[in-house]
């Protein structure tokens, strides 16, 4: 009775299952590779002219220390 049961359970059968597993493996390492080297073809390079916006602004940012310039308000100009 047992093995009536365990061999519908076997779609493809065991060594058809390992082939399609090995198959889908070594075609999705390489489909990896070929997208992480056609990802690096389309990226910028990075040279002296092309600087990050994180770094223009870290140059760009104020003092830590300074105070900062509030503009006066209307009230306080008239008040003088």
């Amino acid at each position: 009775m047992v093995s009536s049961f365990s061999s519908s359970n076997q779609v493809m059968g065991v060594r058809r299952t390992t082939d399609f597993l090995e198959k889908a493996t070594w075609t999705l390492a390489i489909a990896l590779v070929v997208l992480s080297i056609g990802a690096t073809a389309f990226l910028p390079r990075q040279g002296e002219q092309q600087k990050s916006q994180i770094e223009t602004q870290i140059k760009n940012a104020p003092e830590p220390g300074a105070v900062p310039n509030f503009p006066q308000s209307v009230s306080d100009s008239t008040k003088k």
